[in-house]
């Protein structure tokens, strides 16, 4: 499945520069949904499969981190870096605009809350429903938070995050729910849609409130789950390669062309179902693939790296052919990224489960 993760973070890098020479694929809106299946996926597989036994939450636990902060721990620095070269050089703020005109008004508690959520990423999404105080200096909660004139996600490095504090609240849940009944999953799937509904009805704002709200997309994790115990199910099963090549391609196909489908929300719900129901398949056919894994690998470090490099690119290269050259250039930063400091991460983690067995 490393090629649908590569094209999900391709997606989500080209929805923040512009249409690739017309071309967007999937919202980014929705990339991320099909990120979360992919997700739930991947852990109810691991907490199934690989970590077992006694000792394997505190296991699972310290991999899951050591996968996602080395690396994003590199790229928030980098991000302060560039920002600072930038604010003292090239007379621009980069990402430090905020900080530079409203840190002198902010109240003690509320820069240590700012930068607690940048370095450990627990609660960035909880920033988009907050908005800055000017006279008292503080954060305060805001329905409508993105339509004010402060909200507190202009003060993250790299805003994009907001959807890994949400990963890390279902790894924190998984190892229980993925022992979970199907009954059980689908109830709060079915919940946690209804909310979504509850919420279009409400008229609130789209954004956060229909994709940064953890109850409203927790539901798409447990679609996650569910297409595990699929997968388990087809296992033993001879499937054709023709056949997997088959859904395989027909899925893949759906991504690279789901702007020209008809429709709008039946489309979208579609999609989930096809990538819950796909997903099986997909890894049966690529689980063995070196490069296929290869490529997946890119997708995290693009995911949290994309912004800044947007940004860059952008002052020195300008608009013109953007979204290609911003493409190419969190490519070529991520498989440094990943040769550096998450390949040396990945075996020490690999040695852990080995040391454990």
């Amino acid at each position: 499945m490393g090629l649908v993760r590569f094209l999900l973070a391709a997606t989500v890098v080209i929805n923040h520069t512009g249409p690739l020479y017309g071309f967007v694929f999937t919202d980014a809106y929705i990339a991320i949904k099909v990120f979360f299946i992919i997700s739930g996926f991947y852990m109810a597989l691991i907490l199934t499969e690989k970590y077992t036994g006694p000792g394997h939450c505190r296991l699972f636990y310290g991999n899951r981190l050591l996968r996602l902060f080395p690396p994003y721990w590199v790229v928030l620095v980098l991000s302060l870096c560039a920002s600072l070269f930038f604010a003292s050089f090239l007379r621009t703020s980069l990402l430090i605009g905020p900080w530079r005109t409203w840190l002198h008004a902010l109240s003690p508690a509320t820069v240590a809350a700012l930068v607690t959520a940048n370095i450990t990423i627990l609660g960035q999404e909880i920033l988009f429903f907050t908005n800055l105080n000017h006279a008292t200096g503080t954060l305060s909660f805001a329905w409508d938070a993105l339509h004010r004139t402060t909200p507190g996600w202009f003060f993250l490095l790299t805003p994009q995050t907001w959807t890994i504090s949400l990963e890390l609240m279902f790894y924190l849940l998984a190892p229980w729910l993925v022992r979970r009944s199907n009954l059980f999953l689908v109830s709060v799937i079915a919940a946690s849609l209804a909310l979504r509904s509850v919420v279009y009805l409400d008229n609130l704002p789209f954004d956060p409130w229909k994709q940064r709200f953890f109850p409203v997309e927790c539901g798409f994790f447990l679609l996650g789950i569910l297409s595990y115990r699929l997968y388990a199910a087809l296992r033993p099963v001879a499937i054709a390669r023709r056949t997997l090549w088959t859904i395989s391609g027909l899925y893949v196909a759906t991504i690279l062309g789901y702007q020209f489908l008809p429709g709008a929300r039946g489309k979208e719900y579609f999609l989930y179902a096809a990538t819950a129901l796909s997903i099986p398949f997909l890894f049966l056919l690529t689980k063995k693939m070196r490069f296929d894994r290869a490529i997946g690998e890119l997708s995290y470090p693009m995911y949290i790296s994309h912004w800044t490099v947007i940004m860059v690119i952008e002052y020195f290269h300008g608009k013109r052919d953007l979204p290609l050259v911003a493409l190419a250039a969190t490519t070529v930063f991520c498989l440094a990224l990943n040769r550096y400091v998450s390949a040396p991460i990945e075996r020490l983690r690999q040695e852990r489960v080995l040391r454990r067995r």
